[in-house]
C-alpha cells in the first residue's frame, strides 16, 4: 500500500481514507560536528517516519520532509541554512491547512531538530485553531527517552547534538558517510545544575538557554559520538519507530470534537 504522499496521484488523494495520520517531518540542514553530514536531522527523522509507515501502511501517509529549520544560532558553521521562526510557523501551517482542505483530519508534525520544538508546537496549535482538525507535534527522541537510556553507553550530556544517539543511527543507516575517526567527545555536563544540562534523554531540560553554538561547542558537537555503534543505532531507531507508531495509534483513536461557542 502506498504510504508516500508525493507518490500519490490526485485521484488517489481524493479517494484515500482521510483518517490516516499524515506525518510531516520537519528537520534542519546544519553542522553536526566534523563526523556527520549536514542532512543528519532529515535522514534520521525520515527513517523514523518511513519506519512507522512500513510497520502500519494502512494507517499513515508520509509527507516529503521540510529539511530546513529554526537554527540561526548555528550559522557560524559553514553549510547551515536557517529559517526565521515566524516564517517556519507560517510555512508549516500552510502545509497543514492544505492537508485539511483536502479532507485529512489527523496530522503529526514529527520533529527531528531540537530548536524546532516550540515552532512546531505553535504551528500545530494554529492548525487546530484555524481548521478544527487534530494536529499533534512531537520530537521523536522525547517519545522514546526511557528506551534511549536503556541502550546508551554515554553518560548524561553524551546525547545532545551529533552525540552518541544521532551518530549511532546514522552509522546504522549510512555508515559510509560517517567519519567516526574525526569525532571527539564534547560532553558538557554540570552535576550541580538542576536546570541547564542538555541531554535529549536525561539530565535537565527544565529551563532553556540556547547560546550561539560556536560559543558552546568548538566543532559543532555536543555529546559523545566516540562511543556510537551501528548496532546501538539500530536499537535506537527501532525504539523511536515503535514509540512513534504507538503515538500514531493514539492519534488515530482520538475523537474529533466539535467546538462549543458560549457567546
Amino acid at each position: 500500500m502506498q504510504t508516500d504522499y508525493g507518490k500519490l496521484r490526485w485521484e488517489q488523494v481524493r479517494d484515500i481514507d482521510k483518517d490516516r495520520v499524515v506525518i510531516l517531518n520537519v528537520s534542519s540542514t546544519e553542522d553536526h560536528g566534523p563526523h556527520l553530514p549536514l542532512d543528519t536531522d532529515t535522514v534520521l527523522g525520515m527513517a523514523v517516519a518511513n519506519g512507522v509507515a512500513e510497520a502500519m501502511p494502512d494507517r499513515v501517509l508520509v509527507m516529503p520532509p521540510v529539511s530546513y529549520g529554526f537554527n540561526e544560532h548555528h550559522k557560524d558553521f559553514p553549510g547551515v541554512i536557517w529559517i526565521q521562526p515566524e516564517t517556519l510557523i507560517a510555512f508549516v501551517a500552510d502545509i497543514t491547512k492544505s492537508l485539511a482542505h483536502h479532507g485529512f483530519r489527523r496530522i503529526l508534525l514529527l520533529n527531528s531538530h531540537g530548536s524546532n520544538h516550540p515552532v512546531l508546537d505553535l504551528a500545530a496549535r494554529k492548525t487546530v485553531i484555524e481548521t478544527g482538525i487534530i494536529c499533534v507535534s512531537a520530537s521523536y527522541w522525547n517519545l522514546c527517552a526511557d528506551r534511549i537510556n536503556e541502550i546508551r553507553v554515554s553518560d548524561t550530556g553524551g546525547i545532545a547534538h551529533a552525540g552518541e544517539f544521532e551518530t549511532a543511527i546514522y552509522m546504522h543507516l549510512l555508515p559510509e558517510l560517517v567519519a567516526l575517526d574525526r569525532a571527539e567527545n564534547q560532553t558538557v555536563h554540570d552535576p550541580d545544575s538542576r536546570f541547564f544540562n542538555l541531554d535529549l534523554a536525561r539530565g535537565g531540560g527544565k529551563a532553556m538557554l540556547m547560546r550561539w553554538w560556536s560559543a558552546a561547542s568548538p566543532d559543532g558537537t555536543m555529546g559523545d559520538p566516540t562511543v556510537a555503534t551501528a548496532d546501538n543505532g539500530k536499537a535506537f531507531l527501532a525504539a523511536a519507530i515503535e514509540e512513534t507508531a504507538a503515538l500514531v495509534r493514539e492519534i488515530q483513536a482520538l475523537p474529533l470534537l466539535d467546538r462549543k461557542d458560549h457567546h
